[in-house]
């Protein structure tokens, strides 16, 4: 069957210092350069579809989203097999990190900041998660 789109194409993350933030994100999450210019940069993990574009903005613009009761969503998670490991080697690279919390449907995960305060999910579904069958027919070591 035809579909009319297959998979999102990339994500937009405001950011005040391009170079900052460029050096950031691809020593925090290994990511390949695909393009570089002064407004935005295209990054990507290896071997994936999916672009992470930092956008040059002014002031720093809010990724999340109220969910209600304190709770702040970040508008899109980064996958994780391991969430331990995710946690200690972004802590380790410097990166400012929330503790690991899990969720009553079977998903661990921590939120990190990047250097505009960014709020970045990192996420791991576990077997109880509706997820973790789907999830891991994409998993790669």
């Amino acid at each position: 069957m035809r579909r009319s789109v297959s998979r999102i194409s990339g994500i937009f993350i405001p950011v005040t210092d391009m170079r900052r933030s460029t050096e950031w994100y691809i020593r925090m999450f290994d990511l390949e350069t695909i393009d570089l210019s002064d407004c935005c940069t295209g990054l990507a993990f290896p071997g994936e579809a999916t672009f992470i574009n930092l956008w040059k903005v002014e002031r720093p613009a809010a990724v999340q989203f109220d969910a209600g009761g304190g709770v702040r969503i970040p508008y899109y998670n980064f996958e994780s097999f391991d969430i331990e490991y995710s946690h200690t080697s972004l802590r380790e690279k410097g990166a400012e990190v929330l503790p690991i919390a899990e969720d009553a449907s079977g998903t661990r995960y921590f939120d990190c900041l990047d250097p505009d305060g960014n709020l970045i999910g990192i996420v791991e579904d576990l077997p109880a998660s509706t997820y973790y069958p789907h999830k891991q027919k994409y998993k790669r070591d």
